[in-house]
């Protein structure tokens, strides 16, 4: 996955689908008909979902419908699927959730156990790489953090690196700063786990880094800064606020300042 992907990902799910618009409440979700408890029963499985909103009787919904169909036995030992009818009232606690009465329809989404979107296809599915969708539970908390319109202050630390409580403690610091509005959320990814190694080679960071680093990342996407493990509160909040005021034109900010 190319990091302009979780930007458009992250901004798919918060402008065209909506998530973050429409949580429900954990009354109304109890309530959910069966599209929310197939969702509900694939994220306890730890297994990727795919939700395709229909509208019956409609020629391009088939059409999708049956390009799913073809699909879901290649990657029935990775994911459920799950079809939803955008009029079926049963369902439209689900439809509203995802803003799939927003969207163009037929529109088919694919939902990872965290609950972060990581992959969409409005109109037609026929064609598309879905390796991509899959993605490491690291690149799956970001997006899930990026798709509630929230900063990601990202830990990158294993029991080989050094300053980790440095680190976690700086990142502790930035996510109580008042001059984000409790926008933060902390991430911690081990930089050895491999399957993390693209989302790390994206960032440019390195996983072999004898130190902990903190990495910075904001809806819907864009590095706001990279850090040693060592470094102050201080430091990283003044360099976030130079690059949040538009000093940082390449969004990649170091203890020295802007780069």
């Amino acid at each position: 996955m190319q990091i302009k992907r979780i930007a458009r990902l992250a901004v798919m799910a918060t402008v065209i689908i909506g998530t973050a618009c429409a949580m429900l409440s954990t009354a109304a979700a109890a309530r959910t008909a069966p599209a929310g408890n197939a969702i509900r029963a694939a994220a306890k499985k730890n297994r990727y979902v795919f939700v395709t909103f229909y509208k019956d009787n409609h020629s391009t919904s088939t059409d999708m419908l049956a390009d799913v169909r073809s699909i879901q036995g290649k990657l029935a030992s990775r994911a459920d699927f799950v079809s939803v009818d955008v009029g079926d009232k049963a369902d439209r606690e689900v439809v509203a959730r995802y803003g799939a009465d927003r969207s163009p329809i037929p529109l088919t989404i694919v939902i990872a156990p965290n609950g972060a979107i990581t992959g969409g296809f409005p109109r037609e599915i026929k064609k598309a790489d879905l390796s991509d969708v899959f993605v490491s539970d690291g690149t799956a908390t970001v997006l899930k953090v990026m798709q509630s319109r929230k900063i990601a202050a990202v830990c990158l630390e294993s029991s080989r690196t050094k300053y980790n409580k440095q680190c976690s403690a700086t990142a502790r610091g930035v996510k109580s700063d008042s001059r984000l509005g409790g926008a933060v959320e902390i991430v911690t990814i081990d930089p050895s786990d491999r399957s993390e190694a693209k989302l790390l080679k994206q960032w440019g960071v390195s996983g072999d880094s004898a130190n902990a680093q903190l990495v910075v990342v904001a809806p819907p996407g864009r590095i706001m800064g990279k850090f040693d493990g060592a470094v102050s509160r201080d430091s990283v909040m003044g360099n976030l606020m130079k690059s949040m005021s538009g000093g940082c034109s390449g969004g990649s900010c170091g203890p020295g300042g802007c780069k």
